[in-house]
């Protein structure tokens, strides 16, 4: 018989040291990909070698989990810092920018006419956590358009940081798959707000792994319910990953209603002064969500389809489909006993991927939004909010 290969065959590596192994071996193609040849960048050599020694050193039996991650992370400012911004991407930020200013001269940003978006006159179809999120950089540095770089490192970072609770050799590995994510990248400097929209919501996810009885995993319990009632009134995706979130808090014996109604009441705050300010201009920007995208285009299966011939007839079918299927996903979700954080996270991820499959306009950084919380959810496949 052939002899047995034990956990420890392999210079005595541990089991889950084949994670860690694949995270540094992903960095390190992220690395030969990156380096220009022509010119090669000192900090992607440096990154090359360093992943080296670490997969070395993983593969002799050292715990190197921590380092790992943190090697993540500086791969992360690597993929994102050495990136232009692109001022003619998307007219996102340059709408976000224009809000601001029209917010800080006391002025109403719901009832303004944009100039700034192609074309003039666009709507501004996200609620005030949006453009409220980027005030302090604004104010700070008079500059907004570096925010979404560094949130993209700081989701790499809060990944990392979850392996203080949970192990880090559990987020060595998702935390490596979103830092080396081209598209992440490109979309971090590109003009549009994904990339900050779900920095929120990781956030939120972050903070409820160290939730628990005692003081402060109390205060963490509540942080978290605090900061996604401000990632709802960011972007509107969010709110299809509050009820699974919801779900896994009752089945942990955790106080879901409390959860709820700090979340959805920091939402109200947030929204609430400029429903009162101008309750139709509000309204009209916000549902303009739904109406303002009137061409088949992106990736979605009526783009698809579009290939073959006129899709219009198909769009009430897809429209029904797209309700439907949606409040399907989280009414299985609901009825699920969702074991984990991690679980939950992948489940609002499978509810905010239907409609953008079945939308008939769905560009490339809503699929960066899902693919953030999707990298988090991974990491917390085994974590489990404490009762609070």
């Amino acid at each position: 018989m052939p002899p047995r290969v034990n956990s420890t065959s392999l210079g005595g590596a541990a089991p889950q040291s084949a994670v860690v192994a694949a995270a540094l071996v992903l960095g390190l193609y992220w690395c030969v990909a990156g380096i220009d040849l022509n010119a090669p960048q000192i900090d992607r050599v440096v990154l090359l070698i360093t992943g080296a020694a670490l997969l070395w050193a993983t593969l002799r039996g050292s715990p190197t989990a921590f380092l790992t991650g943190s090697y993540a992370v500086v791969v992360a400012i690597s993929e994102r810092a050495s990136r232009e911004v692109i001022l003619d991407g998307s007219d996102v930020l340059r709408a976000t920018n224009e809000s601001l200013d029209v917010f800080l001269s006391g002025g109403d940003p719901y009832a303004h006419v944009l100039q700034s978006t192609v074309p003039p006159g666009s709507p501004f179809v996200y609620p005030p956590g949006e453009f409220l999120f980027y005030l302090p950089f604004k104010l700070v540095f008079g500059d907004i358009n570096r925010v979404d770089t560094w949130a993209g490192v700081a989701i790499v970072a809060l990944i990392v940081v979850a392996g203080v609770r949970i192990s880090f050799d559990a987020v060595a590995l998702p935390a490596m798959l979103y830092a080396s994510w081209g598209a992440a990248g490109f979309h971090a400097i590109d003009g549009s707000n994904d990339v900050s929209a779900s920095f929120v919501l990781v956030l939120a996810l972050a903070l409820a792994v160290f939730a628990a009885p005692s003081r402060g995993g109390r205060f963490a319990f509540f942080a978290s319910a605090l900061v996604f009632g401000w990632a709802m009134a960011f972007k509107q995706f969010a709110v299809l990953a509050l009820p699974p979130l919801l779900r896994h808090l009752a089945v942990a014996g955790a106080s879901w209603r409390r959860y709820a109604l700090a979340a959805i009441g920091t939402t109200a705050a947030l929204v609430l002064p400029f429903l009162i300010m101008d309750p139709g201009a509000f309204l009209e920007q916000q549902l303009a969500l739904f109406t303002f995208h009137q061409e088949t285009w992106g990736a979605n299966l009526l783009a698809v389809a579009a290939r073959f011939g006129d899709p219009t007839p198909l769009l009430p079918i897809f429209f029904a489909l797209e309700l439907l299927l949606t409040f399907a996903v989280l009414a299985v979700a609901l009825r699920w006993s969702i074991p984990t954080l991690g679980a939950a996270v992948l489940a609002a991820s499978g509810a905010i991927l239907v409609p953008l499959l079945l939308a008939r306009w769905t560009t490339q950084p809503y699929y960066v939004y899902v693919g953030a919380i999707v990298a988090c959810g991974i990491g917390l496949l085994n974590a489990r909010v404490r009762s609070v």
